[in-house]
């Protein structure tokens, strides 16, 4: 069965927003399921990036974050949707929930990476970093200066 995404749409695509603007502190949104159905909704947003929302995630649930992350080599923002596949949760839901990611991924448009995980352990704030600054291709640094610009010559005029 599809996930629905419509009875909390609103909801969702807001904490989206709130992530992803500039005007609030929330750096982040968890999503689950309404009970043992396929409706999707809004579970938590805070404002103290993956430390915190760790705290948030249920071993026995499915859920997504879309979190945002600074990346270190640009410092600019970059954004990630996590699909926690509880270690503790039933094979069976894991198993539709599994169809429902493609779906969640357009609706939760804008974001680099998706990245899965079951566990805290595999929730490391520099393997994430890694993976997006990889998937982004950001391999300039724009808080060093470029070697080999120490001789240039002056500008000619």
């Amino acid at each position: 069965m599809s996930v629905d995404l419509k009875k909390f749409g609103a909801d969702i695509k807001n904490a989206c927003k709130e992530v992803t603007g500039d005007k609030n502190e929330t750096n982040w949104a968890l999503f689950g399921y309404e009970g043992q159905t396929n409706v999707l909704k809004l579970v938590s947003t805070g404002e103290d990036g993956l430390e915190e929302l760790v705290e948030d995630f249920n071993p026995s649930k499915i859920q997504y974050a879309f979190i945002k992350v600074e990346d270190p080599k640009t410092s600019l923002p970059k954004f990630v949707l996590i699909n926690w596949q509880g270690e503790s949760a039933p094979g069976s839901r894991k198993g539709s929930c599994a169809m429902h990611l493609r779906d969640v991924e357009q609706f939760m448009a804008g974001h680099h990476l998706t990245y899965v995980v079951r566990n805290e352990d595999e929730l490391d704030i520099n393997l994430i970093l890694e993976k997006v600054s990889k998937v982004t291709a950001s391999s300039f640094n724009f808080k060093q200066k470029p070697t080999g610009m120490e001789h240039s010559p002056a500008p000619v005029g």
